[in-house]
């Protein structure tokens, strides 16, 4: 008996190896490397289809009138409701992000608080081109609140890109993080908020924001860095 299941066992690898020496065309069907692997299946968009489609949405949005802009919006926030693929959910967000409007606005409150970091980092994005009280308001909570590290940075950059002065409390306090990379982003970031340039120079920064530095005159660059 043990001889037979031995034979068994030895035929097998033989039988492999008369057919590879037989050639590619003597295989048979069943072989699972006779054809081409394929990713697309019927009826469905390949997620890559879908980036590219999203990307010239944003560039059409960006153009767009506003009643065009928000029939974009209202198509992308129904759809992120279902999306499953958080690389998708990162682009309706830039594309979002050029659709200003209540229901854009609505859609980029919620995803703060995806549970992707990358799409909250899209987010973040989106809100520092809006400028605003809100949009300072809604970032300052993130960078305070956000476990990831990432976020919170992303969050002290786009605060400086609103520009507005209530994004300089939130990025005080930034600057008393252990992260020195933190303290690096709030310092840019506080730059660009106030228009000011104090260096690098945290120590600065900090009397500045708790009021205790003296403000010389602007300076021209200073001056022309408030106007852009």
């Amino acid at each position: 008996m043990t001889f037979i299941v031995g034979r068994r066992f030895w035929i097998v690898p033989f039988c492999l190896a008369a057919l590879a020496s037989l050639g590619c065309e003597m295989m048979p069907t069943w072989m699972p490397f006779q054809e081409p692997a394929s990713d697309q299946m019927e009826g469905v968009v390949p997620p890559a289809e879908r980036i590219a489609a999203l990307h010239e949405l944003t560039a059409e949005a960006a153009k767009s009138s506003p009643e065009k802009r928000l029939q974009i919006s209202d198509q992308l926030a129904h759809s992120i409701r279902s999306e499953h693929d958080p690389i998708i959910r990162v682009e309706i967000i830039r594309v979002l992000g050029s659709c200003p409007g209540p229901t854009a606005d609505a859609v980029l409150k919620a995803a703060l608080r995806d549970p992707d970091a990358q799409v909250r980092i899209a987010a973040c994005e989106s809100w520092g081109t809006r400028g605003d009280e809100r949009a300072a308001k809604l970032l300052s909570d993130l960078l305070r609140s956000d476990i990831d590290i990432d976020v919170r940075l992303a969050a002290a950059k786009a605060l400086g890109e609103t520009r507005n002065p209530a994004a300089v409390e939130a990025l005080g306090e930034a600057l008393e993080d252990s992260d020195p990379a933190m303290q690096y982003r709030a310092v840019l970031a506080l730059e660009k908020a106030t228009g000011k340039d104090l260096g690098n120079d945290v120590y600065r920064w900090q009397q500045y924001v708790r009021g205790e530095l003296s403000e010389p005159e602007p300076t021209l660059a200073e001056r022309l860095r408030r106007l852009f």
